[in-house]
């Protein structure tokens, strides 16, 4: 975990609250029959109109502001011509950067009148973010995000968590260490990241990526990116960038939504 200074830590909030107010404005607009390109083009322009930057374009040769994921596709959806219609989950990622410092963000939003399973997935998924925030502080294992993830998972039942991808460090780059799964690692690959310590004037990404039922099994779309539920599961996502005080944490993100 980098640390920071007291400006880059300045420069990180602002960003962060250019990005919740992104999302706010996203909740507020987004309408049955636009596009996952329109939504892109939104985010980016709210991003921009505030003096902050896409952090996601150029990186990994990525070239829009957001992934705009809808319903089986859990990450990284390319924003394209696909049209949103009643009922659809719409997770939409995205990162403001300010003076060389970026934040990342993701909230899974409902287009019109959804289902209850659909509702029910979202605020599942918010709250394994919320219950992993609990539990974080200075000196604490980053194993414990994981750990607190899956057992609300397994404790609530029908659920899924994709362990394919992971939170992270952020500051100067969009990812940075350590990796921050949302799982308990029997991987002694992933050991040397779980076993780092969260430390004051640091910042991370946590995102808990659930599935609706029992099976995490997923694929990646002709376009490279894209990943998609093998069995069309609907699919939600929620991320907050965290700065961690000497305190507890703060999230800068945070778009008070309920």
């Amino acid at each position: 975990m980098k640390q920071l200074t007291a400006a880059q830590i300045s420069h990180m909030r602002y960003a962060g609250k250019v990005l919740a107010d992104t999302f706010k404005f996203i909740r507020q607009n987004l309408r049955a029959g636009m596009t996952t390109r329109e939504v892109d083009k939104m985010a980016e322009d709210f991003i921009v109109a505030h003096n902050c930057y896409p952090c996601f374009k150029g990186v990994y040769g990525y070239e829009y502001a957001c992934n705009t994921s809808v319903n089986e596709e859990i990450i990284h959806g390319v924003p394209t011509d696909k049209v949103l219609h009643e009922g659809d989950i719409i997770t939409v990622d995205c990162g403001a950067g300010f003076n060389g410092i970026c934040t990342d963000a993701c909230r899974t939003f409902a287009v019109g009148k959804i289902s209850d399973e659909a509702q029910a997935l979202i605020n599942v998924t918010r709250n394994c973010f919320y219950k992993a925030l609990d539990k974080m502080k200075p000196g604490v294992e980053v194993a414990i995000v994981g750990r607190t993830i899956e057992n609300y998972i397994k404790s609530t039942g029908g659920y899924s968590i994709l362990e394919d991808y992971c939170g992270h460090g952020i500051g100067k780059n969009l990812h940075e260490d350590p990796l921050i799964p949302n799982y308990i690692v029997r991987n002694s690959q992933l050991q040397q990241h779980v076993r780092k310590k969260f430390q004051p004037n640091t910042a991370v990404c946590v995102e808990p990526m659930i599935f609706a039922g029992n099976s995490n099994a997923v694929k990646v779309a002709p376009d490279g990116w894209t990943v998609i539920s093998t069995r069309g599961a609907l699919s939600a996502h929620y991320e907050n960038t965290i700065l961690v005080t000497t305190q507890g944490v703060e999230v800068l993100t945070n778009s008070d939504e309920n």
